[in-house]
């Protein structure tokens, strides 16, 4: 009989709550813990495929080298001292600049890991963290600032809204985020269907389960959401549908939204969508009419050049109908432990900014796209050095055979990490990590994005394979040979003397510390009982920190942007529209699923021209790939439908140059492209 320990999924933003019976050094079961909130929607898959992840042929064992003829295996001594001194070097050859990390989106899951990259980028003086926060999430935060003054990931409240509009069809597959976990929140849904007449309206390219089941669908083009939202905004406003008390109240700008969305009505938006006027008009009545009503983001929303334009006018939906900052619509979560002081001292508007585009840094992070120029480009500031962090940036940023070469120049390429990628291929130095199963972990930094108040602590569930070690204290021990920068520093000497410490840190009582200010409970009543559970959360939690001290209904970095808005145009040649962004699952990474998943490849509408299991290339302005095809007949006929992140190399045809202008965003919805017998 095995022991049954308490911990939860991190290998998607669902987050569900298990329970994990151990048996000789084994996962031998994994069940979603049921008897708290969150864990009442079911596992989400990726849990039980990842369970013998410590056995998997994958795994990366040791520490490696390059060498003339291929790789050496070497002791984490040699490996944690030549690296140091390699990026040391570097540093004092060509400045803290020319040093960068990536972080992959398994960072994101772990408290001590996020904790401990973003120090040891601090401390190094350097401002090139590349994460993929400007595709997970990074428009629906960098748009609340501007809305409300801070940086914020706003949740929705699925359960309790009357009228839901969901941006995207794929949020039960992807736990309902990005930066929104559970897969109770679909069971919530349900209920409210059921016992309250919620009703279900789903805008989307594709029929997934979700808009199968939908009372409205609106089958928009790919990218489109952001001309869908403009058109809702104009008919509430021409038809004087909105929340006239709380627009009086709560609001400024309003005159100013009345003129520049009324650029945009249903007659102008429809077509450009795919959909009738009529359509649109009639979801904009019964939003604006429900007790309570909700526009949800989904991936497809969030992965365009208007991603930040579209997620500005999904929020000042809200706020027109007296749906922000409320329950049954968008609310400002504490969590368990709340992280707003920390996110308010970092405003996007005084961040540092990049060297390629003059992006400024979202919560200390530049958006990956960029990095393909970022080490190309000659000059003060060009990257040289890069520690990839839990990721793939060869395969997950786009950039194609660029990046791949860029990557193949630089002085020196650290790839930490589970398993082998495309980016271990090129590296010099490969560093094996820990998977989640195999580290003590808490709930501490993303109790705002849980569906419920909770913090949890897990022990490592079973030990490592070979020398694999977590990729904190890789960090550390990297940080502990190459040094702080003494002067200077991207962020300014506090933050640089607060990274520096941070990054050699033992983190633990960091950790300690923080629960016990939060006042909620301790990690030793954690490790005790494993989970505290402090109800609902707030959803009538009001925070403005905007100057005006209102909602900044039209900031003045949209309305610029705003004014150059223009209908999508494809080139000659280019008759469909790429969908890239619509996930089959809440994977983080190609690891987590099973060794026998299969490709999705492909998939076309019957008329598209094609038969299932043609071999065809999808062809954009930044290059071709050739995967297999599947059909739907629920799919939009224009509409190609080609999911990043699987065996085919989707991000070889993204343009790095295509970018949402607030975040970085590439073009991963609605990108021009054509389809040809390969």
């Amino acid at each position: 009989m095995g022991e049954e320990r308490l911990t939860w999924c991190r290998h998607g933003e669902c987050m569900v709550p298990l329970v994990a019976t151990v048996e000789g050094g084994r996962i031998t079961a994994l069940r979603a813990n049921d008897t708290l909130p969150s864990g009442r929607g079911g596992t989400c898959g990726l849990c039980l495929q990842s369970a013998n992840a410590s056995q998997d042929p994958r795994r990366i064992l040791r520490p490696r080298r390059r060498v003339a003829d291929g790789w050496e295996d070497v002791s984490w001594e040699v490996a944690i001292t030549e690296i140091g001194a390699r990026l040391k070097a570097i540093r004092g050859q060509t400045g803290a600049r020319s040093l960068a990390t990536y972080a992959g989106a398994p960072v994101g899951t772990h408290t001590r890991g996020l904790t401990r990259t973003l120090a040891w980028t601090l401390g190094l003086g350097s401002p090139n963290l590349y994460s993929p926060l400007s595709t997970m999430g990074g428009a629906w935060v960098r748009a609340a600032e501007l809305v409300l003054g801070h940086p914020v990931a706003l949740q929705g409240d699925v359960g309790r809204a009357h009228y839901v509009l969901c941006l995207g069809g794929n949020q039960e597959a992807q736990g309902w985020g990005p930066l929104q976990a559970g897969r109770a929140h679909s069971g919530e849904l349900a209920f409210s269907r059921k016992t309250k007449g919620t009703k279900v309206v789903v805008a989307d390219a594709r029929t997934t389960p979700l808009a199968a089941g939908a009372d409205v669908r609106l089958q928009i083009r790919p990218g489109t959401e952001v001309f869908l939202l403009l058109g809702l905004l104009d008919t509430i406003i021409k038809n004087k549908w909105h929340e006239k008390q709380y627009v009086n109240d709560f609001t400024a700008g309003w005159d100013a939204l009345v003129a520049a969305v009324s650029l945009w009505p249903v007659e102008r938006v429809g077509p450009i969508c795919g959909v009738s006027p009529e359509e649109i008009a009639g979801v904009a009545l019964k939003f604006s009419r429900s007790a309570m009503s909700l526009a949800h983001r989904s991936p497809q929303m969030l992965a365009s050049e208007t991603a930040t334009l579209a997620s500005w006018a999904a929020i000042v939906l809200h706020a027109l109908t007296a749906n922000l900052m409320r329950p049954g619509g968008l609310y400002d979560a504490k969590g368990g432990l709340d992280i707003h002081a920390v996110a308010a001292q970092l405003p996007t508007d005084k961040a540092p900014r990049t060297r390629t585009g003059n992006y400024p840094l979202l919560l200390l992070q530049a958006p990956g796209a960029l990095l393909t120029d970022e080490i190309s480009r000659p000059g003060e500031g060009q990257v040289r050095a890069l520690v990839s962090v839990m990721g793939d940036p060869a395969r997950e940023l786009p950039g194609g055979s660029r990046l791949r070469k860029a990557l193949g120049s630089l002085d020196l390429l650290v790839a930490i990490d589970v398993a082998e990628n495309d980016t271990t291929a090129l590296a010099h130095w490969v560093l094996p990590a820990t998977h989640p199963w195999e580290r003590e972990d808490l709930h501490l930094h993303d109790g705002a994005i849980l569906p419920n108040r909770e913090s949890a602590w897990t022990p490592a569930l079973v030990a490592p394979p070979g020398e694999a070690r977590s990729e904190d204290r890789i960090l550390a021990d990297l940080f502990a040979v190459v040094g702080p920068t003494v002067r200077g520093g991207a962020h300014g000497p506090h933050l640089r003397a607060l990274g520096a410490l941070l990054a050699k840190s033992d983190l633990g009582p960091w950790e300690a510390r923080a629960l016990t200010l939060g006042g909620k409970t301790t990690i030793d009543a954690l490790r005790e009982t494993g989970t505290w559970q402090g109800g609902d959360h707030d959803r009538a939690n009001w925070r403005l920190t905007t100057p005006s001290g209102r909602i900044e209904l039209l900031p003045a970095a949209i309305a610029e942007a705003l004014s150059r808005l223009a209908p999508p145009t494809a080139p000659a040649g280019f008759d469909r529209w790429l969908q890239g962004a619509a996930a089959r699952d809440a994977a983080l990474r190609p690891f987590d699923r099973a060794v026998d998943a299969a490709d999705p490849g492909v998939t076309l509408h019957p008329d598209a021209g094609f038969a299932a299991g043609d071999r065809v290339r999808i062809v954009t302005e930044a290059g071709s790939v050739v995967a297999t095809v599947s059909l739907d007949a629920g799919l939009r006929l224009d509409t190609v439908d080609l999911p990043i992140g699987y065996a085919t190399d989707v991000a070889s045809i993204i343009p790095n140059d295509r970018l949402d202008p607030f975040v970085g965003t590439p073009a991963l919805a609605g990108l021009p492209c054509r389809v040809e017998g390969a």
